[in-house]
């Protein structure tokens, strides 16, 4: 039996569905894109990756995202194409041999195009039914929490038994879609209070926020029309912060390649300028502050990148978005390392002095 590898969102589970009409599948496998980037996903012959970057090893491998398309493997097994949703990569795949399987799917399949290529419009957002409503339920940047891997594997298998009226009535779906629907209004007055409008860019930043009402992606389009681009800051697992970046479904004006940007600042990490800010400092008092600091001098010490004969490593800033305390500071550390390495560019691309005998 196959294992099918693959993200936690509408697309997937589609694929899912699809794949298990032409295969054996036995389990079911969650893995982070940022993951796969940075080789920390492992995969084997028994694996069917969908939806993901490229898993060396892996049996079969099905993706449509354009970002992948600059560095497709040498050989593989599957199906790599530009298109609304890998779920139409799998079936445009296997429908040549299995047409009678797979157009059941066809209205689910659909809804994956327009809910994953964001072909929606202003009240499949603001008023989201049917299987754009279910998508809803799936997305993690929804944020209904982490267990959606159980209530995942239970849809791959419910949906090929019932309609989607009943699906949308069964108690485990009921309860999500109401919650995406109820708390939407309260999700739009967090938007309006954490974000503002730059030029052509939304720029949302949810650092340090608990307990955020559920919501809608996209949502933020519908409030800032004349805006093209949102880049939103959360925070991610163990520490880290997230930066995405997005295009307006609905202002398509964007001609930048978003993915292609982040990916040229991608890579190199050790080697970058390092600037380490300790967030939500806000949240604790100052004796446990004090202490924190001391914990994160330590690990920067210990796993920092390597030092220049003679310098000092900068103490840790103190960060709170909530509060909007030392903002000012990261912005300004921030200047000064691009300042510094432009100066190293400069100096390495001037020509060398003319020496005479």
């Amino acid at each position: 039996m196959m294992r099918v590898v693959t993200r936690g969102d509408l697309d997937g589970l589609t694929a899912t569905v699809l794949l298990t009409e032409v295969m054996p599948i036995g389990k079911i496998r969650f893995v982070h894109p940022k993951d796969a980037q940075d080789g920390k996903a492992k995969a084997d012959e028994n694996d069917v990756v969908v939806n993901l970057p490229f898993l060396p090893g892996c049996g079969l491998w099905f993706d449509h995202h354009v970002s992948e398309q600059v560095k497709l493997p040498p050989e593989y097994k599957g199906r790599f194409e530009v298109a609304p949703s890998a779920a139409r990569v799998i079936y445009n795949h296997y429908a040549p041999q299995h047409a009678a399987k797979l157009e059941r799917y066809k209205d689910l399949l659909e809804a994956t195009d327009r809910l994953d290529s964001g072909q929606l419009s202003a009240a499949d957002v603001t008023n989201p039914s049917g299987w754009i409503l279910l998508g809803l339920t799936l997305d993690p940047r929804s944020g209904l929490g982490p267990e959606f891997r159980k209530y995942f594997r239970w849809l791959a298998e419910y949906l090929k038994e019932v309609s989607l009226e009943k699906v949308l009535k069964h108690p485990e779906v009921a309860k999500r879609t109401k919650r995406v629907l109820e708390e939407q209004e309260a999700f739009k007055k967090l938007l309006a209070q954490h974000t503002r409008q730059d030029g052509n860019v939304i720029i949302t930043d949810l650092r340090g926020l608990e307990d955020k009402p559920v919501g809608n992606r996209f949502l933020v389009y519908t409030m800032f029309p004349e805006a093209n681009v949102e880049v939103r800051i959360f925070d991610g697992h163990q520490g880290a912060v997230i930066v995405a970046v997005g295009h307006s479904i609905f202002n398509r004006t964007c001609k930048v390649n978003a993915g292609e940007m982040l990916a040229a600042y991608g890579g190199g990490v050790a080697e970058k300028p390092e600037i380490v800010a300790l967030s939500k400092v806000d949240a604790v008092d100052e004796e446990t502050l004090k202490k924190q600091k001391e914990r994160l001098k330590r690990a920067m010490r210990a796993y920092g990148p390597p030092l220049a004969a003679g310098a000092k490593r900068a103490p840790p800033l103190e960060l709170s978005a909530v509060a909007q305390r030392g903002v000012t500071e990261v912005l300004r550390a921030a200047l000064a390392a691009i300042e510094t390495s432009r100066a190293s560019e400069a100096a390495e691309a001037a020509p060398a002095p003319a020496w005479s005998a």
